[in-house]
């Protein structure tokens, strides 16, 4: 029994010196934490933890943007084939003459050009009537709007019962309208039509058959075709027989039906009646029941008109 006790109290001492000492360390801290100026705090935070937000996957396709610009074409000369200011031309002047222009080229600038005017104003302005005046020279073309062709040369009146007579030079332009197909002259504002050759097929059998045109000797075109039929026509674009007849400014026409006779040098003969066409009445017959002989001649590809004096031919179509 005295043992136990023993024990007992030995166990109480023990737990009284350790909670002496327990006090004596919390003092200790005490006096740490607030001795000095200023308190000092550490704060230690842990690392956050990690967060992954997986957002849904949005697949958005867009409608593919396709943005057409209006095409803008400028039409210039150079677009144009064939050469719009080449062929020929036919008008009616101010004064009621037949006018009529024929354009070529060479190349894709240079050109060369002949005007008739069936009745001219300016041969008359000279005393020399109102003849027939020819106007021959070259031109050149400016290739952007306005499309112009630039032409320059000396003229030529042919009075009845007179002598050629020049008349001096001169330059003038031609504008080309796209949309019309005309062309408008620049010193009095006529404007003149295309007027093609007819085609009227080939025939290599036939040398004959095609287009023709010659300069009458007053210094008119007179222009003439042949199919292989056998159907011809021919235009005078004034003719000074009608002129005679007191018709003013009249082209001279004819046609018919006639014969070909293609053994040894070819030949072409038509029985026709003539006709005036005056710009200011009704047309009147020049003459009727005419015969009119053509030959053709190989070596230069011309037909040869045998009548009084020769006219000849070429071809152009």
């Amino acid at each position: 029994m005295a043992d136990r006790e023993r024990a007992f109290s030995g166990l109480v001492g023990v737990g009284v010196l350790i909670a002496i000492a327990a006090l004596a360390i919390g003092g200790f801290f005490a006096f740490q934490a607030f001795s000095g100026d200023e308190p000092t705090t550490t704060t230690v935070f842990a690392a956050p933890a990690t967060t992954t937000t997986t957002m849904p996957v949005t697949s958005t396709t867009e409608p593919p943007t396709t943005t057409t610009e209006p095409r803008t074409t400028t039409t210039t000369l150079m677009d144009i084939e064939p050469d719009p200011f080449v062929g020929w031309w036919k008008a009616t002047d101010v004064d009621g003459s037949h006018l009529d222009l024929r354009v070529e080229n060479d190349d894709t600038s240079r050109y060369t050009f002949t005007y008739w005017d069936s009745a001219s104003g300016s041969c008359e302005g000279n005393g020399l009537g109102h003849s027939p005046e020819t106007w021959e020279g070259t031109g050149v073309s400016l290739r952007q709007p306005p499309q112009l062709l630039t032409v320059s040369g000396p003229r030529t009146c042919f009075p009845y019962g007179g002598d050629n007579a020049e008349i001096g030079e001169r330059g003038a332009d031609f504008l080309y309208d796209l949309e019309t197909d005309m062309l408008e002259f620049s010193l009095d504002g006529v404007r003149y039509t295309r007027s093609p050759p007819p085609q009227l097929g080939s025939d290599g059998s036939n040398p004959f058959v095609g287009t023709w045109e010659a300069t009458d000797s007053d210094g008119t075109r007179v222009e003439m075709t042949f199919a292989g039929d056998g159907a011809w026509r021919s235009e005078d674009t004034r003719s000074g027989g009608c002129e005679n007849m007191g018709l003013a400014y009249a082209t001279w026409s004819a046609e018919g039906t006639g014969t070909f006779d293609l053994e040894g040098i070819p030949g072409f003969e038509v029985l026709t009646t003539t006709i005036c066409h005056p710009v200011d009445g009704d047309p009147v017959p020049r003459s009727e029941d005419v015969v009119f002989t053509f030959e053709y001649r190989a070596d230069n590809d011309e037909v040869a008109l045998l009548l009084f004096l020769e006219t000849i031919f070429t071809r152009v179509g």
